[in-house]
């Protein structure tokens, strides 16, 4: 079953456990609405070297086990990376998958990167024939042959690189009790740091203050509507509290549509700004910002109930 594009680490991890296991692999987009991304007067990101992107491997540790093997050295060089590699993937064995880092400028299969812009992305790859390497992108539901040299050139990105193997003999399946604890920790029924920090983003432009400009927001709008697709991951967790629960998450999704929506109409309403300069539209750009926080919130309110029978009939079934 294909699964919408959220998180390209995560959607990797995700592919592992449903290819080398049969647990369910939904639990490990708990929290993924929480992943870190940059925001500050540069604009926004979700990529840069002060994300740690073993932040993402704990998590999923603490979720389905030890079973990540970190072969990456941050320091070597693209030559030495690709040594690894090669090394890694020598006869790569059943329920290994292995997953890098890769700059989509390089990548044929990124019509909106491939030779225009630079961009890392994390992509599960393998050993193929005649110095080819087979490699599938989830996150672009994508699956092909490179040439060697085509992979060569697209390992690491702007100095940033990661590589890591999953063992799926070592995964665990992921306890209830767990599942639980983690989805606690990372729920909350505040506005995400991608509304609040938009929403001052463009109180700063009103205001005038030195460093923010329509511009800037303009220019890197694109990578906020990377980080807004981590909503989806409501949906998968959603999905995964009915199943286990009993219940029809059909009114949570069809409001996680309205709110995917409408965030493509505030990205519309950007563009707007950025291309006409008409500032009298910030207004509007902080209306219907607010109009997503509430969809947000409502979505959020019923995950909560979802979680909340789910975690009733588990504790149930216990006594």
């Amino acid at each position: 079953m294909s699964k919408p594009p959220i998180h390209c680490l995560l959607d990797c991890l995700a592919l592992a456990v449903r290819t080398e296991t049969n647990f369910d692999d939904r639990p490990a987009y708990i929290g993924v609405w929480n992943a870190p991304f940059i925001a500050d007067e540069n604009g926004f990101a979700y990529y840069s070297e002060t994300i740690d992107p073993d932040t993402e491997f704990v998590q999923f540790e603490r979720m389905y086990g030890n079973g990540i093997i970190r072969w990456n050295d941050a320091s070597a060089s693209k030559e030495d990376h690709f040594r690894q590699l090669e090394q890694e993937c020598e006869g790569t064995e059943r329920f290994r998958t292995v997953i890098t880092l890769v700059d989509l400028f390089y990548m044929p299969h990124s019509a909106i990167c491939y030779k225009l812009k630079h961009l890392p992305h994390i992509v599960i790859v393998r050993r193929g024939d005649d110095g080819h390497w087979f490699v599938r992108d989830p996150f672009f539901e994508w699956e092909g042959e490179v040439p060697n040299s085509v992979l060569f050139d697209a390992l690491t990105c702007e100095r940033l690189s990661a590589g890591v193997t999953v063992d799926g003999l070592r995964l665990r399946e992921p306890e209830p009790e767990n599942i639980a604890r983690m989805f606690r920790e990372q729920f909350s029924m505040d506005a995400s740091q991608l509304v609040t920090v938009v929403d001052a983003y463009l109180r700063h432009i009103a205001d005038g203050s030195p460093g923010y400009s329509v511009d800037t927001l303009f220019a890197t709008i694109g990578q906020v509507g990377i980080v807004a697709k981590r909503w989806k991951g409501f949906g998968l967790v959603a999905g995964f509290f009915a199943d286990q629960g009993g219940c029809d998450p059909k009114e949570l999704l069809l409001l996680l549509e309205q709110l995917m929506a409408k965030w493509e109409n505030f990205v519309l309403t950007v563009v707007r700004l950025g291309v006409l300069g008409k500032h009298e539209k910030l207004a509007d750009a902080r209306v219907k910002l607010s109009q997503i926080a509430e969809l947000e919130y409502e979505v959020k309110r019923r995950l909560w109930g979802l979680f909340g029978k789910w975690e009733a009939a588990r504790l149930e079934s216990i006594i």
